[in-house]
């Protein structure tokens, strides 16, 4: 027997086919109604004659039209069917359908939604407008760039840190300018009143000042006035250049006494020379000295200066490592300066190059050796000895602080640790020895800090072995409470320390009596 599919599984084929990617361009949805109940059926260019089956299929009674929706698809013009005399009703597969129930179709139409266009011209501002908020309040620049063309490099920074700009978002290039100082902003990168954010990169370019090698006319300078001289300075910007004024009754008022060229020559005069130009003030008025430039020369020429024009000289001393000792380093009153009779004309005069002391505590015999035979460590060394738990030999005391600077020549006194003091070279070296040769020792070791004792404090009795009186029987060394000390048999084998005694026990003569001689007979 043949099977056959009715309509419900050639809908659950196709709609199938739906999920799986199928197109339903060319279906239509219909109501359809039977006895068996309402289903919903769908066709698809399938060769079937509904007025054929209408003719051959039993009569049944009306069912009650139901409704079934669904969402409206691509519709295309119906493909025309035969006429119901000239086809045999049949399914796509070829096979004749199974009984049908007198059916009615109705199409299905739905509308489709139409958004309003006033809401949807609303929603397209509202979302530019909140785009535009987000912009200005989040990505928009908001700092305005100042013009810092003529201003310097520190106005820069100071407005940096209160806009909270990093430093390192601040490049500053360099360059010489005859126009702009040292330091002045030349050109900056961002446009001002331009807005920038806080992390924009911000590139200035910066005065060096006018190129000091660059060459400058020297000229005449013995016939130019004091005017002359400045504006010749302040154009070729000559920052090296100074004028000094000083008294002078050869030379007239504001003319140019002599000059002074430290670096270079006249032919090669550039605008980093050095150049010293002293120009007369005139001659002093009455009573009063016009001071001249003592520094460099010795203090007795400054003295025989200061008697001839009766003013009196106040001499203060200082270590330099450039000025050699008796010569002036600095003086308290310009040159040119008017000085009265009877005034005081302070100087610092060099005591030459100072001894630098350094923390001698801790060094060796040969570390203190290599620092005093150094040339410029000139001073008088004196060593004291003292016993000490430093190693023999280091140095442990110091008379000069540390960190001081001295005169040459000046004493220094070091004091030298000894190491603890030592009794004994053998186990019986001091037996049989009078006992005061051992206080002297004691003596000897206290005067070197060994802060000892000794005595007979162990008694005297009669030795034959030591039959002499005041001779060490025994001997032992205790510490600073009197208990004996832990090495040797006496204790006395290793350095005593510091504070140690030493207890002796003496001989008062022999035990046993010499016999007395028996007298010869005459």
């Amino acid at each position: 027997m043949t099977n056959k599919k009715d309509f419900l599984s050639s809908l659950a084929e196709e709609l199938e086919g739906e999920k799986k990617g199928v197109s339903n361009d060319d279906f239509d949805i219909y109501q359809a109604a039977n006895k068996k109940g309402d289903e919903l059926r769908s066709y698809k260019n399938l060769d079937y004659d509904f007025e054929q089956a209408k003719k051959t299929a039993p009569k049944a009674a009306p069912q009650p039209t139901k409704t079934v929706a669904s969402e409206p698809v691509k519709r295309t013009a119906p493909t025309p069917t035969p006429a119901p005399a000239a086809r045999k009703a049949t399914l796509r597969d070829g096979k004749e359908p199974d009984s049908f129930q007198q059916e009615k179709l109705q199409k299905i139409e739905k509308k489709p939604f139409k958004l309003d266009p006033k809401l949807l011209v609303a929603g397209i501002i509202a979302l530019l407008l909140t785009g535009a908020a987000i912009w200005y309040f989040v990505f928009a620049p908001k700092i305005p760039m100042p013009n810092f063309v003529g201003q310097t490099i520190n106005d820069v920074g100071a407005w940096a840190k209160q806009n909270n700009i990093p430093t390192s978002n601040i490049i500053v290039n360099t360059e010489f300018s005859t126009e702009f100082d040292k330091d002045v902003i030349i050109t900056q990168d961002k446009t001002a009143g331009s807005k920038i954010k806080d992390t924009t990169p911000l590139t200035f370019v910066a005065s060096k000042g006018a190129n000091p090698d660059d060459p400058i006319d020297f000229p005449d300078l013995m016939n130019m006035n004091y005017t002359e001289v400045k504006d010749w300075i302040e154009t070729n910007k000559l920052s090296k250049t100074k004028i000094n004024t000083q008294y002078n009754t050869i030379v007239e008022k504001d003319k140019v006494i002599n000059f002074e060229l430290k670096t270079g020559t006249e032919s090669s005069f550039t605008r980093g020379s050095t150049l010293t130009i002293n120009i007369s003030k005139g001659a002093a008025p009455a009573g009063t000295v016009a001071v001249e430039n003592f520094v460099g020369k010795t203090i007795a020429e400054l003295e025989q200066w200061a008697t001839s024009k009766k003013i009196v000289v106040e001499k203060t001393e200082a270590y330099s490592d450039t000025v050699e000792a008796g010569k002036i380093i600095s003086q308290g009153i310009k040159v040119g300066e008017s000085l009265e009779e009877g005034g005081k004309l302070p100087v610092v005069v060099s005591k030459g190059k100072a001894v630098k002391i350094p923390n001698f505590v801790g060094y060796t015999k040969e570390m203190l050796e290599v620092w005093a035979a150094t040339p410029e460590n000139k001073v008088t060394i004196i060593k004291k000895e003292r016993y000490n738990a430093a190693a023999a030999g280091n140095v442990i005391e110091q008379s000069i602080k540390a960190g001081s600077a001295v005169d040459s020549g000046s004493v220094l006194e070091l004091t030298i640790s000894l190491y603890m003091p030592q009794l004994e070279t053998n186990s019986r070296a001091w037996y049989g020895k009078d006992y005061l040769e051992l206080v002297k020792w004691v003596d000897d070791a206290n005067g070197k800090g060994a802060n000892m004792a000794a005595g007979a404090w162990d008694g005297e009795e009669a030795s034959d072995e030591y039959p002499t009186p005041g001779q060490i029987i025994s001997y032992r060394c205790l510490d600073v409470n009197g208990n004996q000390l832990p090495h040797g048999a006496n204790g006395c084998a290793r350095p005593l320390p510091i504070d140690a005694k030493i207890a002796m026990k003496i001989s008062n003569g022999p035990k046993t009596p010499k016999a007395t001689p028996t007298p010869t007979p005459e």
